[in-house]
């Protein structure tokens, strides 16, 4: 018996969103599925499994295109709480309701930006009012929170839509945590090494002579650097995410690390992605130039970003990586 919903809850909204095509830049991410450095979900899918019960309501807050419930539902297919996924990106959302449309468990909900008030809505601002009395038994985000940048204002509002004995989990490799070991990257800090790396190939090889000279004009070099850094921040230390917690009344029950091993061929399909951030620079970018680059410029673009891999990486085929797990109850109990 699958979870249910309220009286009137529409699983699928009649938002413009749920009738378009699925869009390439979705399918393209949703690939990293199969990457072997995905398996920083397994502890979070493993104690959702064990926390969740069949009357259960579990909130996927940046669910994007929805690996989180592939992989929880394959570890308990016959769950029957509801999964409530909700994301700011509708490209994202339209490829999960691709996956989970007859699926009675899975509901969607989109985040929109309000832009008078310059931030996302808030989640029980789009919870309804049924969902929010009763409140969330868990609330997940997976490779998601280093991205969020009204951070406490965030968790204040996963705070009003728990329920008193709900819990929270995040997971990120984008957290400085003190716990890393020798040689583990924080994940988004290998995009920072790679531009550097990269600006070496430039000045150096003359297959990429043409893109010399904005080496030497730093105010365009720091437009492309800013634009780096909406795509992939800078990364934050553990202690400003656990203050942030604490702020927002919920506690802190546990802070936990692990070494994943990620493949660079992998990493590099997922960079390959989002070229236009990491390397911008070589050929430009439109939100930059206010015109894209051309395709002789895109191809010398990924073939820098193997190159500058292969340097960062010192040739080797894999390299390890911190994964924070941080689990929080409600304050108010």
């Amino acid at each position: 018996m699958p979870f249910p919903w309220p009286p009137g809850f529409a699983r699928i909204p009649g938002d413009d969103w749920t009738r378009a095509p699925v869009e390439s830049l979705a399918l393209k991410y949703d690939t990293v599925n199969h990457h072997g450095w995905y398996s920083n979900l397994d502890p979070t899918v493993e104690e959702l499994a064990r926390l969740l019960t069949d009357d259960g309501l579990l909130v996927d807050y940046s669910g994007g295109t929805g690996i989180l419930e592939e992989r929880l539902l394959q570890r308990r297919p016959d769950l029957g709480a509801g999964i409530l996924l909700v994301d700011s990106s509708p490209k994202f959302l339209r490829l999960a309701l691709d996956k989970f449309r007859p699926d009675e468990r899975v509901a969607f909900r989109w985040l929109r930006y309000l832009k008078d008030l310059k931030r996302l809505e808030f989640l029980d601002e789009v919870l309804g009012d049924d969902l929010l009395r009763r409140g969330a038994d868990a609330i997940v985000s997976a490779n998601a929170i280093h991205l969020y940048f009204d951070l406490e204002e965030t968790l204040r509002s996963w705070a009003r839509s728990l329920r008193p004995s709900g819990r929270i989990l995040v997971q990120s490799g984008n957290i400085r945590n003190s716990g890393a070991g020798p040689g583990e990257w924080i994940i988004d800090d290998t995009v920072e090494a790679i531009h550097r790396a990269a600006v070496e190939i430039v000045a150096r090889d003359e297959r990429y002579a043409r893109y010399r000279p904005l080496l030497s004009d730093p105010a365009r070099m720091a437009l492309y650097s800013a634009y780096r850094e909406k795509i992939f921040p800078p990364v934050r230390p553990l202690h400003r995410y656990l203050r942030a917690f604490h702020r927002s009344g919920l506690r802190i029950l546990s802070v936990a690390n692990r070494s994943v091993e990620a493949s660079v061929k992998e990493w590099y399909e997922f960079l390959g992605v989002y070229h236009d951030g990491v390397l911008g620079w070589i050929g430009g970018v439109e939100k930059v130039d206010g015109r894209p680059p051309d395709a002789d410029a895109v191809a010398d673009r990924l073939a820098v970003l193997r190159l500058a891999m292969q340097i960062v990486f010192e040739g080797r085929p894999t390299f390890p990586c911190c994964w924070t797990y941080i689990t929080c109850g409600n304050g108010e109990r």
